[in-house]
């Protein structure tokens, strides 16, 4: 993940390096497919595949996988350069479950959360023709957890017990020796699209500024797949 981490951020720097350059050798020659700006603004809906991992003191305390539906409009923030501000929202769903044996009793565990994000961030558009870009971006992550529920199963011994606990209910917490989720979490993330027409790919990956519980915070990579319009 540090790897993935580096890569993005060394993309980000590397061609928006690349792409200001190119403009500033444009600008003094006349013109360039390569540098052209609109300032029309767009829209894209996307889902996204969403991988995510609670850390607890630089380790990883549970993987979850998880998908996202989304919305984003971009808009032009001068009409010089082709950079822009996009912002949206998108439901977001995690989930993971995992088996064990305890005491003769065979458990099985499962966690699920719901939450909507709002991403706010700043996109740079590298026009490599006139039907595809590169567009590295980075910004920040709000996001509002709206449920989630952790079930445990038990069967052994000629019993069966099954308990329900939401994850925001001080009590329900209580009772698994742990503090009750956070229902807001902010932080970072950086990533880059590839944009073919009125299609895209990007990835992104990012992390919480703030713990959602018991000093656990939450890094997630997202893969994207949308369309432009």
């Amino acid at each position: 993940m540090k790897n993935l981490r580096m890569y993005l951020l060394a993309v980000l720097a590397g061609v928006t390096l690349s792409a200001s350059a190119q403009f500033v050798n444009v600008g003094s020659s006349g013109s360039s497919r390569l540098t052209s700006v609109t300032t029309d603004g767009w829209n894209r809906l996307y889902v996204s595949y969403l991988p995510s991992k609670l850390k607890t003191d630089g380790e990883d305390a549970l993987k979850m996988k998880g998908f996202s539906v989304g919305y984003m409009r971009g808009i032009s923030v001068t009409n010089k350069i082709p950079l822009y501000i996009e912002v949206g929202a998108a439901f977001q769903y995690r989930a993971e479950k995992e088996d064990a044996e305890y005491g003769g009793y065979a458990l099985k565990a499962k966690i699920n959360a719901m939450s909507l994000n709002v991403p706010v961030h700043l996109l740079y558009r590298f026009n490599v023709t006139d039907d595809f870009s590169i567009e590295p971006f980075f910004g920040f992550d709000f996001r509002f957890n709206l449920a989630g529920k952790y079930k445990l199963d038990a069967n052994g011994g000629g019993l069966s017990v099954s308990e329900d606990y939401s994850l925001f209910d001080d009590d329900d917490m209580y009772e698994l020796g742990l503090d009750a989720c956070k229902r807001f979490q902010a932080g970072w993330h950086v990533g880059v699209n590839l944009s073919y027409k009125p299609v895209y790919f990007g990835v992104n990956y990012g992390k919480d500024f703030n713990e959602i519980n018991d000093y656990v915070k939450v890094a997630t990579t997202s893969v994207f797949l949308g369309f432009n319009f």
